[in-house]
């Protein structure tokens, strides 16, 4: 990540912690438990995938699933806000490989797994009750692999071999985002329609030479307080 980048967010997490340190009470910070959908597009991921599927008749594909995390906010004067947001994401797949010759069973348990949790500050503008925004921040993500071969004779195992890997990359993504708040003078919920743009891990160990494309469409759920 840039130092442009790394400066921009800690500058952000800075303008936080000494507004929640010298704001009055009264002031509108906020908490929010984010919860939600994210669908990335993987890319060369789930390419070199369909590759392994078409050697061995496999299914293994890396797919949509839910987000959660945590996101602290800070009104800034006018329609603005600032959001420092964290939250985790998962997608695993597995399959099975399975032959037989005579009296042998041989069998290839193939796992994979790609882990994401960025940390992004935000900057949002309102029109009560609608707000849009841009977030800027560090897609920490890290991808697995283990794969578990057998051979079976006559029904008894005869030999087993393991390995596994993995590989981690920090890209820096950009977010876009618009959004609807409803609730009262203190709970809230907002509800969120995001977009990650051009945001590519790359995984560059010789086990893996892969790059996983988190770009793509989030829906969340934000619920908080404001105090």
């Amino acid at each position: 990540m840039s130092k442009k980048i790394v400066g921009f967010i800690i500058g952000g997490i800075l303008v936080l912690v000494f507004g929640l340190a010298s704001t009055p009470a009264c002031a509108e910070l906020s908490l929010r438990i984010v919860g939600g959908y994210y669908s990335p597009i993987f890319g060369k991921a789930n390419d070199d995938l369909d590759e392994l599927n078409a050697a061995l008749d496999t299914d293994l594909e890396l797919k949509a699933g839910t987000i959660y995390g945590l996101a602290l906010g800070y009104d800034l004067p006018g329609r603005f806000g600032l959001r420092l947001e964290y939250h985790s994401f998962e997608s695993k797949t597995s399959d099975t490989w399975s032959g037989t010759w005579g009296l042998w069973e041989y069998r290839l348990d193939l796992d994979r797994k790609v882990t994401t949790t960025p940390l992004i500050l935000f900057l949002t503008y309102g029109f009560s009750p609608f707000y849009i925004g841009a977030g800027v921040g560090s897609f920490s993500t890290k991808a697995e692999f283990t794969n578990v071969y057998e051979e079976y004779y006559d029904g008894s195992l005869d030999y087993r071999e393991s390995e596994s890997d993995s590989d981690s990359d920090s890209p820096t993504g950009l977010v876009l985002l618009a959004g609807f708040e409803f609730g009262g003078e203190s709970l809230f919920l907002d509800l969120e329609a995001r977009y990650v743009v051009g945001t590519k891990a790359k995984m560059e160990d010789p086990d893996f030479d892969t790059e996983v494309d988190l770009s793509g469409a989030q829906l969340s759920l934000l619920a908080g307080f404001k105090f």
